[in-house]
């Protein structure tokens, strides 16, 4: 059997393959950056205590934070406390999204979820992609950065009456209390990212549609037309803010001559295809 995992900061996504069914399985997210390996091997533990764990063959592994060798041991040790038998294999969530969204054909890869993420893939590895300087100077497109936007409107008062009303009554906050949020309080990016939410439900007023067309025209900007190949392979995306945004973002796509293909709203459906058809050669 082979076991699929797609994990984030709050959540994991598991697959188990075998040659009849796909089992699905969840636990909290193993981000290297907030857990430790013991940590990882008492959820691994606790989720799959009804496995048999010398059955399973392969472990693949994608997961963000995991982007060298020091933090994907952490995640490696762990999993290797509960399928001692098992080949561990872990990678960066950027090839989990190339993988699940492409599948075996070249393409452009983009992640547009909490954060954002693009990459030059050619069907079996991520073979061009750029530093990014994550939520704070980069992550164009994401969530973090459509709230961070709609926030700034509200603080600095540039928000229409109609909206600020809405916003107020849903939140029912002050400029006080969100910047103690964003510096004084952990994870101020899934704060900023929450916000998202209030563009998603007032996505058809005026003031909010020209923040989303902007927060997504910056992603193309920065991010995918710095590929070569930008107008002549497809963008394939991943994630939530894709997913729910996506006709918006396929019409901000045609204005910078980009032809956006799959769009899958997680990758973990993606990524156990992409597995079992591989051991299925």
């Amino acid at each position: 059997m082979i076991l699929v995992a797609d994990s984030g900061s709050t959540k994991t996504d598991w697959r188990l393959i075998d040659n009849e069914s796909i089992k699905q399985f969840s636990c909290i997210g193993l981000n290297p950056d907030f857990v430790d390996s013991e940590k990882v091997k008492n959820v691994l533990a606790d989720t799959f205590s009804q496995i048999d764990s010398s059955s399973v063959l392969e472990i693949h592994f994608y997961g963000s934070g995991c982007s060298s060798e020091s933090r994907n041991v952490i995640i490696e040790l762990g999993l290797k406390e509960v399928f001692p038998h098992s080949d561990i294999f872990v990678y960066h969530d950027l090839l989990g999204a190339a993988r699940a969204a492409c599948g075996k054909s070249q393409g452009i890869a983009g992640i547009l979820g909490t954060g954002s993420n693009c990459c030059l893939f050619d069907g079996v590895e991520v073979v061009q992609q750029f530093k990014s300087g994550g939520f704070i100077i980069s992550d164009e497109g994401g969530g973090v950065d459509i709230g961070k936007r709609v926030l700034k409107s509200f603080i600095e008062g540039r928000m229409p009456e109609e909206l600020n009303e809405r916003f107020l009554k849903r939140y029912k906050t002050t400029v006080d209390e969100i910047l103690e949020n964003l510096y004084k309080k952990p994870h101020p990016n899934k704060y900023l990212a929450s916000f998202s939410r209030f563009a998603f439900h007032n996505k058809e007023n005026p003031f909010i549609s020209e923040i989303l067309e902007n927060s997504f025209s910056a992603y193309f900007q920065k991010m995918v037309t710095r590929f070569d190949q930008y107008e002549t392979i497809p963008l394939n995306l991943v994630g939530s803010i894709a997913f729910y945004y996506q006709e918006l973002i396929r019409k901000v796509a045609q204005s910078f001559g980009v032809q956006v293909g799959t769009i899958l709203e997680k990758p973990i459906s993606g990524l156990a295809l992409y597995h079992s058809s591989l051991g299925a050669e």
